[in-house]
Order: C-alpha cells, then sequence, then structure tokens
C-alpha cells in the first residue's frame, strides 16, 4: 500500500520555499473561509426558506380543514333536506296509494248520492294550475291523480 512519493532536492534559498508554503497555506485557508461564510450564509437563508414554506404549509392545511369541515356541515344539511324530502314522498305515495285503493272499494259499491258528492267537489276545484294550495287529493280520483304527480 502506497500513499505517495515524493523527491526532496536541496534548494538554494529554503527561506523563500517556506513563506511561498505559508503564503499558499493562508491563501487556501482564506478562501475555505470564505466559502465557508458563503456556505453558512446559504444555509440560514435556505433554513429562514423552509421555516416560511412549513408556516405557510401549515396555514394551508388548516385552511384546507377548516374548508373541509364547512363543506361536510353544507352536505349533511343538503343530504338531510334530501332524505327529509324522500320521506315526505314516500308518505305521499303512501297516502296516495291508500287513497287509490278506498277509491277502488268505493267504486265497487258506489251510491248514487256518493257519485255527485264526489262530482261536486271536482267541479269545485280550482283548475289554476299555478295555484300554490294542492286541491284535496282525497276527492279526486285516481286518473287525475296520476296526472297530476307525473
Amino acid at each position: 500500500f502506497r500513499l505517495g512519493s515524493f523527491n526532496l532536492e536541496k534548494v538554494a534559498n529554503p527561506a523563500e520555499v517556506i513563506r511561498e508554503l505559508i503564503c499558499h497555506c493562508l491563501d487556501t485557508i482564506a478562501e475555505n473561509q470564505a466559502k465557508n461564510e458563503h456556505l453558512q450564509k446559504e444555509n440560514e437563508r435556505l433554513l429562514r426558506d423552509w421555516n416560511d414554506v412549513q408556516r405557510r404549509f401549515e396555514k394551508y392545511v388548516s385552511a384546507k380543514d377548516a374548508l373541509e369541515t364547512d363543506l361536510y356541515k353544507r352536505f349533511i344539511l343538503v343530504l338531510n333536506e334530501k332524505k327529509a324530502k324522500i320521506r315526505s314522498l314516500h308518505k305521499l305515495l303512501n297516502e296516495v296509494q291508500e287513497l287509490e285503493k278506498s277509491i277502488e272499494h268505493k267504486r265497487e259499491t258506489p251510491t248514487c248520492s256518493e257519485m255527485t258528492t264526489d262530482r261536486d267537489a271536482i267541479y269545485d276545484e280550482s283548475t289554476d294550475e299555478e295555484s300554490e294550495i294542492p286541491p284535496n287529493p282525497s276527492v279526486l280520483s285516481p286518473g287525475i291523480l296520476e296526472a297530476m304527480y307525473q
């Protein structure tokens, strides 16, 4: 194993050679110190940038969490409204189906007075389609009910 080799020669002025070696070492040390200072400043700048990025990231994460929470709350409200609407439509459908069954049952054994009463009730109803108040489904025939809900 050989690390290196060199040949020593006798010099005429050893003080000059030693001076040059010391000057070279001092120059190298000065260059290395300047590089070291520059790298330390660069590291400090990068650390400040990293801290700034970390603060912004934490701010973005908290804003994302707040937005996500707000969206979940809104979604839950919309979902609950839809569920309530579905329940009310199921209830209305069940009422209409029960009404149709009762009307079919009444049709099997109608009396003359019931027929005129039902007919009068239908004629008394408003024909305005834009009316806010829905007609009373208990007096309508199944055909009219089907036409209304389609």
